[in-house]
């Protein structure tokens, strides 16, 4: 086996032994990257692990690995530091933002956090929720995850209903048809119900919208239910959790 062969096995197993022990050091907060600082820092140490293992020389190694000791470091007083000062906490790991309030839509918080009307209906329905009109508050965690707090009228999903479909509506009907999202009409789901436009701005009249424009969303069951949200115009804010 040539030199080169047998530096690059020393250099894998001792950048392995090397980032075990920097990764517990951290804590277990790094481990499950709870937060958008944790799994940044985590990117940082693998690829600056993977430029110990690459290295060609023991020098480039040892000088990789000096790197990767000091961002260790860093981490773990920048940690410190968030234990004790709430304003870095909020600049390093971001806060909880409230995108649903009282069963209505927050689109200035939306915004804020990049995510989209059909994002926040598909991490609503991963909760087992296919209405935002049966949530109190949904809220957007650093982690990305959203908790839920459900109003009391609301259903959520049992076995039954991932089977048959969700029972959304008093009578039973079933799961709803999403036909406007975020002011945009999808026509072909709008074909499927066996409605037209001009029964769809019939309901948006009714609801309390002007035009399709002024609609957040829309959905009709096959019995005919439409729940809708006519919030799109001006929609109240609150301060973030």
């Amino acid at each position: 086996m040539s030199l080169y062969w047998v530096f690059l096995t020393v250099s894998i197993l001792l950048t392995f032994v090397i980032l075990l022990l920097l990764v517990r050091w951290i804590g277990s907060t790094q481990l499950t990257q709870l937060t958008f600082f944790n799994w940044v820092a985590g990117a940082s140490m693998g690829n600056i692990a993977a430029n110990m293992m690459a290295a060609r020389t023991v020098l480039d190694w040892a000088a990789s690995c000096y790197t990767l000791v000091a961002f260790t470091a860093a981490t773990i007083i920048a940690a410190f530091i968030a234990l004790k000062s709430r304003r870095f906490r909020r600049i390093s790991n971001g806060e909880p933002l409230v995108l649903i309030h009282k069963g209505v839509v927050l689109r200035e918080n939306l915004g804020r956090t990049k995510v989209n009307l059909d994002v926040l209906m598909m991490l609503l329905r991963e909760k087992g929720y296919f209405s935002y009109a049966d949530i109190e508050y949904a809220i957007l965690e650093p982690t990305g995850n959203l908790s839920i707090l459900p109003s009391q009228a609301s259903q959520s999903v049992s076995k039954a209903d991932l089977a048959y479909g969700p029972d959304l509506s008093d009578k039973g009907q079933g799961p709803y048809v999403e036909i406007i999202i975020d002011g945009e009409v999808d026509n072909d789901k709008l074909r499927s119900t066996g409605h037209d436009m001009e029964w769809l701005l019939e309901q948006v009249k009714r609801l309390g919208g002007e035009s399709i424009e002024d609609v957040t969303y829309l959905a009709v069951n096959a019995e005919g239910e439409v729940i809708g949200d006519i919030h799109r115009k001006g929609t109240r804010d609150i301060p973030p959790v």
